[in-house]
């Protein structure tokens, strides 16, 4: 990745965990880009180029990843350094890639001949010019209903450990269904097995990457 000047603010970091607003959208802020396989849900295996948008609006127990440092990038570098791997996929993680306005990037990687994916906690609405240019998108729900304005779904992915209930699974919402169990403890992933007896249609995510210690 390009490497402008870095940011790791404690003040800014106490202010929140949102990241600034852009209103052209044509710098983002961006934790890491990096190439590897799809570790999780209905993609799996798949080569894939990850953007990781910088800081989340949740701050969820079992999250074992780093996104509140970020380097500011111009949509053109972003494209730049996407185009230094050669994976056909390109996935928005975070953090929570629905906090900056992606879809400005999204156009131009669509443009350029990507297909993309985005996973998001399902808590910020996306913005509606999204959804032409996202061809996979994944909600995985952190202990809260989806908001509206998903108009569609491809997975919903869930995080299966102590507090986690069947009954909390909005299936009418998505084409599939995932369980994933938390840090992939082995009480977790009998819980998730056990749900999945009762809901056999219903799917589980393994997290291939970390198995394969890949990034």
């Amino acid at each position: 990745m390009s490497n402008p000047e870095h940011h790791d603010n404690p003040d800014e970091k106490r202010r929140g965990h949102l990241p600034v607003w852009r209103d052209d959208g044509q710098v983002l802020q961006v934790n890491e880009i990096f190439y590897s396989i799809e570790g999780e849900g209905l993609r799996v295996g798949q080569p894939t180029t990850f953007v990781r948008l910088a800081r989340c609006n949740l701050r969820c127990h079992f999250c074992d990843t780093e996104f509140d440092r970020y380097t500011e990038m111009h949509l053109d570098e972003i494209v730049a350094e996407v185009a230094h791997h050669p994976a056909q996929w390109v996935c928005f993680t975070g953090g929570e890639p629905l906090s900056q306005h992606l879809a400005g990037l999204a156009d131009k990687l669509n443009t350029a001949g990507y297909k993309l994916h985005i996973e998001t906690n399902g808590v910020v609405a996306p913005d509606p010019a999204l959804f032409p240019l996202i061809d996979h998108w994944t909600v995985s729900p952190k202990r809260r209903r989806v908001v509206d304005g998903f108009d569609r779904i491809t997975e919903l992915k869930y995080v299966v450990g102590k507090a986690f209930s069947e009954d909390r699974v909005e299936e009418e919402l998505a084409e599939y269904i995932y369980l994933q169990p938390e840090s992939s403890e082995p009480r977790y992933v009998q819980k998730a097995l056990e749900i999945l007896s009762r809901h056999p249609h219903w799917r589980l995510s393994s997290r291939i990457h970390k198995m394969l210690g890949l990034p």
